[in-house]
């Protein structure tokens, strides 16, 4: 500043400012939108369970152990698809003892302790997405036959009776349904339920129920030691002390078209490829020794079968020894 312009008591030139590019800037700093509060973290204290127990219903270990059985049997199927059904057959009776926990964690936390919608419902979600991934590897013997056949099954302990509910391999699809059904009953029954996430859990229950047997939304809470219970009919009626299902009913039919409207969350599963290592794939990873012949017309050595068997491992649905 120069010495004249301090005697005469002047201000210094204002900063040559573009009256536009401010008005702009203003404009930007007033349509801005503002910061969308975070998220509070979900903890065991939030939803009012202990450590162990908000363990039991974190998705990711369920994910993963479930995940572990479908790609032992994948690598089973691989590795031996024609003589090693018998294995096979283990891993899909492990797979489905595997889900008891889980689904018995639902059963006492989503439905006995009336918490944690959300994490329940993933953990529905990630039962059934198992399955199917479970059917996508390309076994010699059906597995949904292969499962009733077996006729495995274990106890789940219902939070509402003194009787429990009996599991069985045959009907495998219906038994996360069942749990499913109990889930959405009780909350659809409280007052402070989110109706936003229980339409997508209902949407969720929907699609992934489409191979149950026994039962549809909005479904029965049946009791196996009814005297009435009749597992070969449909037309069934709710145990004693079941959660009421007037409220479900009500959001199932009377709001179909919005949960009907919301995106679907379940996985397509496509068929793995499967080799018949009799006589396909690398000579090493064969289970016969027919490549090691000349003769195309000696079926003793399998000439007949032809090469490239490959066909025999994928989609087959029989279980026929040859």
């Amino acid at each position: 500043m120069s010495t004249n312009t301090k005697k005469r008591g002047l201000s210094p030139a204002a900063p040559n400012v573009d009256p536009t590019a401010a008005a702009a800037a203003a404009a930007a700093a007033i349509d801005k939108p503002a910061k969308k509060p975070r998220k509070k973290a979900v903890t065991a204290k939030s939803l009012g369970l202990t450590k162990d127990e908000f363990e039991s219903i974190k998705a990711a270990p369920i994910k993963r152990s479930l995940k572990d059985i479908v790609k032992k049997l994948a690598k089973q199927v691989d590795e031996d698809w024609h003589d090693g059904y018998e294995d096979q057959a283990e891993t899909k009776g492990e797979w489905f003892e595997a889900i008891q926990e889980p689904l018995q964690a639902v059963l006492d936390i989503g439905v006995g302790k009336k918490t944690a919608l959300l994490q329940c419902n993933e953990v529905l979600k990630i039962v059934s997405d198992s399955f199917y991934d479970l059917l996508a590897c390309p076994c010699r013997c059906d597995t949904e036959d292969e499962l009733a056949e077996m006729d495995r099954s274990f106890e789940l302990q219902l939070p509402w009776g003194e009787t429990d509910y009996t599991a069985t391999s045959g009907y495998q699809q219906d038994v996360w349904s069942y749990v499913w059904v109990a889930l959405l009953r009780v909350h659809s029954n409280l007052d402070n339920v989110d109706e936003g996430l229980l339409l997508q859990c209902i949407k969720d229950a929907h699609d992934n129920m489409s191979g149950a047997r026994m039962i549809k939304l909005p479904g029965y809470l049946y009791d196996q030691s009814d005297k009435q219970y009749d597992i070969d009919t449909y037309e069934q009626r709710d145990g004693k002390n079941a959660p009421s299902g007037t409220k479900l009913a009500h959001y199932v039919n009377d709001r179909a078209s919005e949960w009907k409207s919301l995106p679907t969350t379940k996985k397509v599963h496509r068929m793995r490829r499967a080799i018949d290592r009799r006589f396909d794939g690398t000579p090493e990873r064969r289970t016969r020794d027919y490549h090691l012949h000349d003769s195309d017309d000696d079926d003793s050595y399998g000439g007949g079968y032809g090469y490239g068997g490959g066909g025999y491992g994928r989609g087959r649905r029989d279980c026929i020894i040859m």
